[in-house]
């Protein structure tokens, strides 16, 4: 499996205030965050559009496979078993029904998040 390099975080990820947040929302699923990026606070998120699964792993459970390349940066896994296992899983009229590609990033204090959804983007907002 091969790592191609989606986006990076606008800050790092050892100056978020508070932990990250991850929310399952109608719009898809979010992992937001707030750094301070002197001299204001940036709000923002990594959001997942249409995800079919996700999982995460506690800072203690990654290995260097998990952060390499993903650190405050999402990847996208090029091919996933885990992307084969889900569609293997589905029904035969639903298996090549959803667009599934499998992202990861490892955020600071949080862990490894990956989420196998259609689309990722960066949502971003601007505090003072």
């Amino acid at each position: 499996m091969k790592k191609k390099t989606i986006f990076s975080l606008p800050c790092a990820s050892t100056s978020a205030i508070g932990d990250p947040i991850l929310v399952d929302e109608s719009r898809g699923l979010l992992l937001s965050m707030v750094c301070d990026d002197d001299p204001i606070n940036r709000s923002f998120g990594v959001l997942f559009i249409k995800p079919r699964a996700f999982r995460k792993r506690e800072e203690i459970y990654c290995t260097v496979w998990h952060i390499e390349d993903a650190y405050d940066t999402v990847c996208e896994i090029q091919g996933s078993d885990w992307v084969d296992e889900l569609r293997a899983a589905a029904t035969p009229d639903k298996r090549d029904y959803w667009v599934m590609r499998h992202f990861m990033i490892y955020v600071d204090s949080f862990g490894c998040l990956e989420v196998v959804a259609e689309s990722v983007l960066l949502d971003e907002n601007t505090e003072t």
